[in-house]
């Protein structure tokens, strides 16, 4: 399952993250692309992570939410199965 990742990051904790990141502390197992960030606020980043379900998914995420003061998750699909999806309808 893929998911689409929307986080805001909570400034407080930024110097701690940073550390985090740069040591290779959390894990990045299931990340499966950069984080891009928006230009008008680079605290929002969105990513997608990539896991055998949810619980996978949550497991690692957990250590992560730590650093964030909003997310989002949303499953998400490829564009070979969403135009087969429309195509269906």
């Amino acid at each position: 399952m893929q998911y689409l990742v929307r986080v805001s990051v909570n400034r407080a904790k930024l110097a701690e993250f940073g550390q985090k990141l740069q040591k290779g502390e959390l894990d990045r197992s299931l990340v499966r692309s950069e984080t891009y960030c928006l230009k008008k606020d680079p605290a929002v980043g969105y990513s997608v992570w990539e896991a055998e379900d949810r619980e996978a998914f949550d497991k690692v995420f957990s250590t992560w939410q730590n650093y964030y003061s909003e997310t989002e998750i949303l499953e998400v699909i490829g564009p070979n199965e969403a135009m087969r999806l429309l195509m269906e309808k």
